[in-house]
């Protein structure tokens, strides 16, 4: 008989993708979400109505009561296996579920499972008076408390490794279970191995792609001045306003081309990033999009020539540069090769940080096209073994394991 396995939480739709995996492979898995953005349901990542089927909306509240427990239960028993992520995963266990497996996906590690206690005194006062959080649970610490202790006490513990800082605040939780630095495939490949498929956004997208003679892809957060909220966040920026910069320097390379940034209104720096294409003068060679579902994005992606990652930390999977790569598209992106020497490669990128150095790359990219695809080949060769195939296998053998 099929195992039944229960998926937790679905933050950025991450869980969506490993659910589809699982069913492939003949487990009875299922979904269950509280509803979230928009952008980053199921509905925003599937052409057919099937996923209705296993994924289950849920309507648990945010307190952490006795009643709560019961709904909590009533959803979710019965499972043999319990695989988690986010603030679901935490009211599940209150609710009495030990996690088999737990997918970390960083601000839970990083920051919401830090308990007030250990902040700042600046930061209790922002969080008390700004964010006017309830003074029994800032002194109780109630939703860090089971975040912190959901990912504690997991059986297993499946991050990809990203940089020595990253790592030390998951680490320094004190991990009861057994961690390992494996990926989360959070895409369903499957879905986008078709050569045309009918998204919202298609006129639009094939009319600035017949327009233009190069294409640059940002479609990742805004954020590089705002003030992070509590203080205690080291990994929210992208240094986004280095790739604005090096595109500026790229069009005064080639004043005759036709060349477009694409990114999207989605961000704490919208305004900021705005107002500093303003300042470049380069407001004609930028187009804006709202927040796209998923498979309007990949769309998009599939027109482009370059996609762009972070350029402030080194990182060597997260989710717009592995968007990029599934479809065939090189990537503009930060990286230090020596941290991830656990693989036997890497995928081939346009490594950069700086505005000089990613102008650099974006000319080579335009005047080396046969390079570019190449190496756009490359890396959805890499993808689909190293984050999709692979950890797919270790998830599978988990589970069996049970």
């Amino acid at each position: 008989m099929s195992k039944k396995i229960a998926l937790i939480g679905n933050l950025n739709n991450n869980f969506f993708a490993i659910t589809k995996y699982l069913r492939d492979k003949g487990y009875d898995a299922h979904l269950f979400y509280k509803m979230a953005e928009e952008h980053f349901q199921p509905k925003a990542d599937t052409f057919t109505l099937e996923y209705m089927e296993y994924c289950h909306e849920v309507q648990w509240s945010s307190d952490y009561s006795e009643f709560n427990k019961g709904c909590i239960l009533n959803d979710i028993s019965g499972f043999d296996f319990y695989i988690g992520q986010g603030d679901e995963a935490a009211l599940a266990h209150f609710a009495g579920v030990k996690f088999n497996l737990y997918y970390p996906y960083g601000s839970d590690f990083y920051k919401y499972a830090w308990l007030p206690q250990e902040f700042t005194f600046l930061q209790k006062i922002y969080a008390r008076f700004v964010k006017k959080i309830p003074y029994d649970v800032l002194n109780n610490g109630t939703p860090a408390k089971y975040i912190r202790s959901t990912i504690v006490n997991a059986e297993n513990v499946f991050l990809d490794y990203t940089n020595e800082k990253y790592e030390a605040k998951l680490v320094n939780l004190n991990l009861k279970g057994n961690y390992r630095n494996i990926p989360m495939p959070f895409i369903y490949s499957k879905q986008y191995e078709m050569d045309s498929f009918d998204v919202h956004w298609k006129s639009q997208i094939d009319k600035i792609r017949n327009e233009n003679d190069f294409i640059v892809l940002y479609h990742g957060r805004q954020e590089w001045k705002k003030a992070l909220e509590y203080k205690n966040n080291d990994f929210t920026s992208k240094n986004t306003h280095h790739l604005i910069e090096g595109f500026a320097q790229f069009c005064k390379e080639f004043p005759d081309k036709n060349f477009k940034l694409i990114m999207l209104e989605y961000g704490g720096d919208v305004f900021n990033s705005k107002k500093l294409i303003s300042e470049l003068q380069i407001e004609d060679k930028v187009i804006w999009f709202p927040k796209m579902y998923r498979k309007d994005i990949m769309y998009l992606i599939k027109n482009v020539d370059v996609c762009s990652g972070e350029f402030n930390l080194s990182y060597l999977t997260f989710g717009t540069i592995i968007e990029a790569m599934l479809m065939g598209k090189p990537v503009v992106h930060f990286r230090v090769d020596e941290l991830y020497k656990s693989y036997p490669e890497l995928y081939p990128l346009y490594n950069a940080r700086e505005a000089d150095e990613i102008m650099t790359c974006l000319k080579d990219a335009f005047e080396n096209p046969n390079k570019r695809i190449e190496m756009g080949n490359s890396a959805r060769s890499w993808v689909k073994k190293y984050f999709i195939e692979n950890p797919l296998a270790e998830l599978f053998n988990v589970i069996e394991k049970k």
